[in-house]
């Protein structure tokens, strides 16, 4: 899978290159992340504007990375679609995971 990773002034981003995120990229979105947090500094986000279609392994993936978190430690969405933000929804993960319009929105909130 591709997936771009990157830091911003400490801020780590994660841009999956796919349009379907399902359970064949679950392990390496999972060691994405991690290694991501891990180089930065706790904060996170994940830039969604090539994905339009995500499972729900992938979603138990994002969760497990936000509860594994350091303290003081974000993860965000960005340029989340439709057909993902309702499945956020459907799931409740809306209500813990913050969403932004743009990565340039994401990145200032976690400043």
């Amino acid at each position: 899978m591709s997936m771009d990773v990157f830091q911003n002034e400490g801020i780590s981003v994660v841009v999956p290159g796919v349009a379907r995120l399902d359970a064949s990229q679950a392990k390496g979105l999972r060691e994405s992340l991690k290694t991501a947090l891990e180089k930065g500094n706790g904060s996170l986000v994940l830039d969604l504007d090539a994905v339009t279609l995500m499972d729900s392994i992938i979603l138990g993936v994002v969760a497990g990375v936000f509860r594994e978190l350091p303290e003081h430690g974000h993860l965000v969405l960005c340029t989340v679609g439709d057909n993902v933000a309702s499945l956020l929804r459907l799931t409740h993960l809306d209500r813990i995971l913050a969403s932004y319009s743009t990565r340039e929105e994401a990145l200032a909130a976690l400043s």
